[in-house]
């Protein structure tokens, strides 16, 4: 089902704009991983409480060394439900540039103790750039198996509609995914794992019909990938990384989320299972995008 009002949204922007798209995935990556393994690989099955956290990444393309900047949060907002919150904006000349475009990605959550997960029930994402606001807004029933959306351009409804979860699967939003890798609700990490993540589809594309019958309107997928010891020195030495310490995990991505001709997200984490560095891979007009994290989590 879809509405839509004809004072269309602009389908196509200056290639400036598209860093903080790049950035804030990369902060959804490299969070996502530093969420999983936290605790250490193999970590057993109880997890400790839900509680508050937050991470800051600066993002480096190019000549520009802190492009922008992003910081990913989670907090109670009361009961069993919290609010996770991930923003990233653009910093300095690249801010400048590229008219301090900022992305903002907000997910609710209810936490369920029996099954020690959190439940995706809202999310929410806006990006304020120089010609407006847009706004695409889900609501995951999992009770009726759907997920209400509605996209909106300069505050005014565009377009809505309701989609099928597909059978057996369970949708994560970016989020939700990675805090609840944090608390285990995806099953133990372990070298050589590999885990399927089902992600909602491209509303703005629906709403638009940009990528009509494509893959960006159906539920897309994110793979993550856990090294062998043995492939991830081999990655190390391809990389210049061999004296470190640490583990490496590998994200397969839509490739139209970054633009890019490999999908691959690179993660490097510390011996803390810290993530030091992340890469995306081959984005559009930006060679290999970086994100480093400059201020340690926060728990309280």
């Amino acid at each position: 089902m879809r509405w839509k009002n004809p004072n269309c949204p602009p389908t196509s922007e200056n290639y400036f704009p598209l860093t903080t798209h790049f950035s804030a995935k990369l902060f959804c990556a490299a969070a996502l991983i530093a969420a999983a393994v936290f605790s250490g690989i193999g970590a057993p099955a109880a997890a400790p409480e839900p509680r508050s956290e937050s991470f800051t990444y600066n993002i480096q393309f190019l000549l520009f060394t802190k492009a922008a900047q992003g910081r990913l949060s989670i907090r109670p907002i009361g009961g069993r439900r919290y609010r996770a919150e991930l923003t990233a904006e653009t910093k300095g000349l690249a801010g400048i540039l590229m008219y301090g475009r900022e992305n903002h990605y907000i997910s609710e959550m209810e936490f369920d103790p029996i099954r020690r997960r959190f439940i995706s029930r809202l999310y929410i994402k806006q990006v304020r750039k120089q010609a407006g606001v847009e706004r695409t807004e889900a609501v995951i029933d999992t009770e009726s198996g759907m997920v209400k959306w509605k996209y909106f351009w300069r505050e005014k409804l565009y377009g809505k509609g309701h989609d099928p979860i597909p059978e057996g699967a369970r949708v994560e939003d970016l989020l939700s995914g990675l805090f609840n890798f944090r608390i285990g609700g995806l099953g133990p990490v372990e070298r050589g794992r590999n885990i399927t993540l089902f992600t909602l589809p491209n509303y703005k594309a629906k709403a638009t019909n940009e990528g009509e019958d494509s893959e960006e309107e159906e539920f897309q997928k994110f793979e993550i990938r856990i090294p062998t010891a043995e492939a991830e020195r081999a990655y190390r030495k391809r990389f210049g990384r061999s004296g470190e310490k640490g583990l490496l995990v590998l994200v397969k991505v839509p490739k139209n989320l970054f633009g890019q001709e490999t999908g691959e997200v690179r993660v490097w984490l510390d011996p803390e299972m810290v993530p030091v560095a992340t890469t995306v891979e081959d984005a559009i007009y930006y060679g290999d995008v970086y994100g480093v994290l400059v201020k340690p989590e926060k728990r309280r």
